[in-house]
């Protein structure tokens, strides 16, 4: 009997978690922002966070040398993002 409450409140315990997780992120999906990497600034739109990678749309690289407009969706990796700016 012990045993099933310890599973019930570890289970409990791992959602919210997760949950906490998940609604940490959700304010900014769909959201215009500016993603920094070690060398390129992104100006984009963050479609979604899938495990290790963030999607991005209506992208525009900025780069010491210039700024480029990328047709299609760019995925970044989250470990090299700097910082993120929401606007």
């Amino acid at each position: 009997m012990d045993l099933l409450v310890i599973g019930a409140l570890l289970a409990v315990a791992l959602l919210v978690v997760f949950g906490v997780r998940w609604w940490t992120w959700r304010p900014l999906l769909k959201r215009r922002a500016l993603v920094q990497t070690d060398e390129v600034a992104f100006d984009a739109v963050v479609l979604s966070r899938r495990g290790p990678l963030l999607v991005l749309a209506d992208v525009t690289a900025r780069m010491p040398g210039g700024e480029q407009h990328i047709d299609g969706m760019v995925v970044v990796e989250r470990s090299r993002v700097q910082f993120m700016q929401v606007m």
